[in-house]
């Protein structure tokens, strides 16, 4: 009766910690017993999920430095972002676009400071990254704005799901919009904006959806 394991409160503790132990091995053994309590995602959850797959896929494509990023985890999550299609031959519309962009951008830096600007190519063949870069610099934007490319695959795939050129495969990839996309991807907030507008109205709008 000296051992210290017939004392009742040490016999209380060690059944405690056998019936623990067992419980435990019962749940890793059990067939479909869950061992992860944590509540299952709620129906707005798996919404707000599959619209983010339906609008950002997920697909690889490269930087203006030839860096592969992820669309969706590395240019859009979680972010504030302002996206349109160009392609570096564009005279027409990209030009005065991206002009537009560039003053709009310059009247908003002191008031939303995490705005991200991203421009995508609709012609990935030709334009490579070497090609974008020349680009920026040909325009004198910084390296904060982001110009993407990849393979055209999954290029179109992006540009589909964002609506910016036609979800039946046959159609021009050049016959896209002069709009950009207003996202702000935490809060699942999108809208649009015509590029050829003034850079102050295109300013205003942008500024209306984000602050």
């Amino acid at each position: 009766m000296n051992s210290t394991t017939d004392k009742p409160g040490t016999r209380r503790g060690w059944v405690g910690a056998m019936l623990a132990a067992s419980a435990s091995g019962l749940a890793a053994a059990t067939p479909g017993l869950p061992a992860d309590l944590s509540p299952a995602p709620t129906p707005t959850e798996v919404s707000r999920e599959r619209l983010r797959q339906l609008r950002t896929p997920n697909v690889p494509l490269l930087d203006h430095n030839g860096r592969s990023v992820r669309f969706y985890d590395d240019v859009m999550k979680d972010r504030k972002v302002v996206l349109n299609v160009m392609y570096t031959v564009c005279s027409k519309v990209c030009t005065p676009a991206t002009r537009n962009l560039i003053e709009a951008r310059r009247l908003l830096l002191d008031e939303i400071k995490d705005l991200h600007f991203v421009s995508m190519s609709l012609t990935p063949l030709s334009d490579t990254p070497e090609a974008l870069r020349k680009y920026k610099s040909m325009h004198g934007i910084d390296e904060r704005w982001t110009f993407l490319t990849g393979k055209v695959e999954n290029v179109e795939k992006v540009q589909r799901a964002l609506g910016f050129i036609s979800a039946r495969e046959g159609d021009d990839l050049l016959s896209h919009s002069s709009m950009a996309k207003v996202c702000d991807e935490r809060n699942l907030r999108w809208s649009h904006v015509n590029t050829l507008l003034s850079p102050r109205s295109i300013a205003r709008m942008i500024r209306f959806e984000m602050v």
